[in-house]
């Protein structure tokens, strides 16, 4: 499928389907999804007449991801998108700009893209080019990985209460797993930002950008300056908590080893006393003394299991 939307009084418009059909003016941005060939075919015979090959570039440069050539300005970025079991990946979608008009290839939908294009009869572009439409983009994209960044935040806050708490060894092995999902996320959040950065400042160097839009994309490489550090200090809080997580769980551990210490060593006393060694006793005459041992053995278990059970030791 794809979208197209032109631009009328400075404000991006969808097109509908009707309108499809004929040749459009002003078409600033066409937004393909996983189109099948008969919308590859439009969008090169009717909006294209062939002059490019543009959906073909994906193909062969597969390795180079900024460029500009003669069929335009070529960026292929990072967004996140999510499989079906609601996981965070890192998905890319490759940007052209031909003839002042923005097209957009992308294998699903996006989170940022759904979220721009949900509040455009709001939206209203300065300078109404392809360009600015295109840093537009990826503010977005960097406030929603500011976003991201604040849910770790909540998270992690969340998670240190448990953790540090000392008392809840049980939920542990949950919160272990939160981590490593946000660990995960963050190094996700980490080339999303080192590849914003490196495609805005690909496009100041390759373009010849107005003033304001140059002041514009300055801006959104200062948001993305601010945001690194914090992403750093994501990575220590998880490791933080990670290492303290597994120290009381090592802690745990060890007096969980000296109780069974304690409640085994009592049976294995007699039992190498009476079991191992019984013909050496007096007891060996006994009709019932290896009966007797048993039963030793068992109230010598029993009994510190019992105490410490009664004290909440376990």
């Amino acid at each position: 499928m794809f979208n197209i939307f032109q631009l009328k009084n400075n404000h991006l418009l969808r097109v509908n389907e009707k309108e499809k059909i004929s040749f459009l003016n002003n078409i600033i941005w066409v937004d393909i999804i996983n189109p099948n060939n008969d919308e590859y075919n439009y969008i090169q015979n009717i909006l294209l007449h062939q002059k490019i090959n543009f959906f073909k570039l994906k193909d062969i440069n597969k390795t180079i991801r900024f460029f500009k050539d003669k069929n335009g300005l070529h960026i292929r970025s990072f967004f996140f998108s999510y499989n079906e079991r609601e996981q965070i990946n890192n998905s890319i979608v490759s940007f052209t700009i031909y003839n002042g008009c923005l097209f957009t290839s992308r294998k699903e939908e996006f989170p940022v893209f759904y979220t721009y294009q949900q509040y455009l009869h709001n939206h209203l572009l300065i300078d109404g080019n392809a360009y600015e439409l295109l840093l537009n983009l990826f503010e977005v994209k960097i406030d929603d990985l500011a976003n991201k960044i604040e849910h770790i935040y909540s998270t992690l806050e969340t998670l240190s209460f448990v953790i540090m708490n000392g008392q809840q060894i049980d939920e542990y092995d949950h919160a272990l797993s939160d981590l490593a999902v946000l660990e995960n996320m963050g190094w996700k959040i980490r080339v999303n930002l080192l590849d914003s950065e490196r495609a805005i400042k690909f496009l100041i160097r390759k373009v010849k950008l107005p003033i304001t839009q140059q002041q514009y994309a300055k801006e959104i490489l200062s948001d993305i300056a601010l945001l690194l550090p914090h992403n750093e200090y994501v990575f220590h809080q998880i490791s933080s908590l990670t290492q303290s997580a597994m120290g009381f769980i090592n802690i745990e551990q060890n007096r969980i080893i000296k109780i069974f210490s304690v409640v085994f060593l009592p049976p294995t006393l007699i039992a190498s006393s009476y079991g191992m060694n019984f013909e050496f006793m007096p007891e060996l005459q006994w009709s019932f003394g290896y009966p007797s041992a048993i039963i030793l053995m068992i109230l010598a278990g029993l009994a510190p299991y019992i105490y410490f059970k009664y004290k909440n030791w376990l």
